[in-house]
């Protein structure tokens, strides 16, 4: 009987340290097919296209995260995160894990991550949207120069939630002694019943290496390159009404594309409303402008199952002068990095959308998450 109550507690003892660690895997998976028209060199050759979508609404992604109770309200933490690109298999060329690789501490103090994380100013511009989807987040970031999408070489701060306070700042360094730069940013999330009021922010200083271990995002800016110094502002407010959820937002980036250089200030608003029509169904809409361009979406969500969701969308771009917007973020021609534009296979580009051009795309598409 001893020798049974001994071995039961050595192989207790043994086992308490997997039992205390908690690993998930976790993943979303978003394909379809869209129509885009306008598409080719110029975006205003009346040319069109049917085109297989990868990330339309939500990026394909797994991942690991965990956690591991260290005791006196005290966890260590861990996550890891990469593409899943569903048209061709593969994932990211800027790297395996470039949506996240971090490790932290977290407890009453709120959470210190160490490693790549996503920059606050990107969540909380898709915190913005009632209906989120990149057909609208990623092509508002895209169209005004800040889609500086992850953090590399970052410290992050999360504080813990104070009366509906929560608030995140983030430092990137430059781990480059010959390029130098580095970015801070913040965010802020005011909590209120059915009311969020939402504010992020980021300076980026000094030349950026996307390539190479620096401080820079992991995907350049589309509508403006490799960009350098960079101040990027985002607010705004959510409202649940009933069935009804309303938001409306305004963005500022001001930006150069050499040190020292001339800047260029892109300002937009945003206004979205969503309809839970019943307990599967909802219906979203939402509107971006920028200096006379404007950016249209509408889309329909069906929930098939805890897991999955049907949907159809449509976008349409109507681009002055200053700003292009891209109607439909798809994956279509085997670029590795999530929502990118297409370019198609006789050469054409139609990526970022064109200026002084209409176009528009509309397609349904399928997201499981697990």
């Amino acid at each position: 009987m001893k020798k049974h109550l001994i071995a039961a507690a050595v192989a207790a003892a043994i086992a308490a340290p997997a039992m205390a660690q908690n690993v998930t895997l976790y993943g979303t998976l978003d394909a379809g097919v869209a129509s885009l028209s306008n598409v080719g060199a110029s975006n205003t050759t009346g040319k069109s296209a049917q085109v297989f979508t990868d990330g339309a609404m939500s990026s394909s992604v797994w991942g690991l995260r965990g956690s591991e109770d260290l005791g006196g309200g005290l966890r260590a933490t861990f996550n890891a995160e990469s593409d899943l690109s569903i048209n061709n298999g593969t994932t990211a060329s800027s790297g395996f894990w470039r949506r996240a690789a971090n490790i932290g501490l977290a407890g009453g103090f709120g959470a210190l991550e160490l490693g790549v994380k996503m920059n606050p100013v990107i969540a909380t511009n898709a915190a913005l949207m009632t209906t989120a989807g990149n057909n609208v987040s990623t092509m508002q970031s895209a169209a005004l120069g800040f889609s500086d999408f992850f953090t590399r070489n970052a410290i992050t701060y999360t504080s813990p939630n104070m009366s509906g306070l929560t608030v995140q700042v983030q430092h990137g360094m430059s781990n480059t002694s010959a390029a130098g730069g580095d970015m801070t940013a913040f965010s802020a999330l005011y909590a209120s019943g059915p009311v969020e009021i939402r504010v992020a922010g980021q300076e980026r200083n000094g030349p950026r290496n996307d390539s190479g271990a620096h401080y820079g995002s992991v995907q350049p800016a589309a509508a403006t390159g490799s960009t350098n110094d960079k101040s990027t502002y985002v607010a705004g407010v959510k409202a649940t009404l009933g069935a009804w959820q309303v938001a409306a937002a305004m963005y500022q980036n001001e930006y150069n594309t050499a040190v020292g250089g001339a800047k260029t200030k892109r300002e937009s608003t945003g206004l979205s409303a969503s309809y839970q029509l019943n307990s599967a169904t909802r219906l979203g809409v939402a509107r971006m402008e920028s200096e006379g361009s404007t950016l249209t979406h509408a889309q329909a969500r069906y929930v098939l199952s805890k897991r999955t969701q049907m949907y159809v969308a449509y976008g349409q771009a109507d681009n002055k002068g200053t700003t292009a917007y891209w109607p439909y973020a798809s994956n279509t021609n085997g670029f590795t990095g999530g929502t990118a534009a297409p370019i198609f296979a006789d050469g054409t580009p139609g990526a970022g959308g064109a200026l002084n051009a209409k176009q528009r795309g509309y397609g349904i598409g399928v997201i499981h998450s697990f």
